[in-house]
């Protein structure tokens, strides 16, 4: 049986990276985008559906994150990773993430500026 675990988006940023360093010193780097589906609602009219996703990024992919400004255009592929926890009053938390591992930073009539 065949597996495969594999996002492609295509959105906007919607808040200037968060840039961390991990104890060893590993450069990480959380971003939000925003997709958006464009659909007819009951009455026949176009309506905008937004969906907002996380990515973390690492590495070189962490140093390309940190020039991305709030709003930019942008491409972006990796794997979906989920993950739980306790928060400080032990209940359980989940979350998910798109791990990338290409990011294209695209100018904003679509065409490529920046790869990673």
């Amino acid at each position: 049986m065949f597996n495969l675990n594999r996002v492609t988006l295509l959105g906007n940023v919607t808040h200037d990276p968060d840039i961390r360093s991990t104890k060893n010193g590993k450069p990480m780097a959380f971003l939000s985008v925003a997709t958006s589906r464009r659909h007819k609602n009951q009455d026949g009219e176009y309506v905008s559906e937004p969906t907002y996703h996380r990515l973390v990024c690492w590495g070189t992919l962490a140093d390309l994150a940190k020039r991305i400004p709030k709003g930019a255009p942008l491409f972006a592929e990796g794997r979906i990773q989920h993950s739980t926890w306790k928060d400080k009053d032990g209940a359980e938390k989940m979350s998910s993430e798109v791990v990338v591992d290409q990011l294209i930073l695209l100018a904003r009539d679509g065409t490529k500026k920046t790869a990673a």
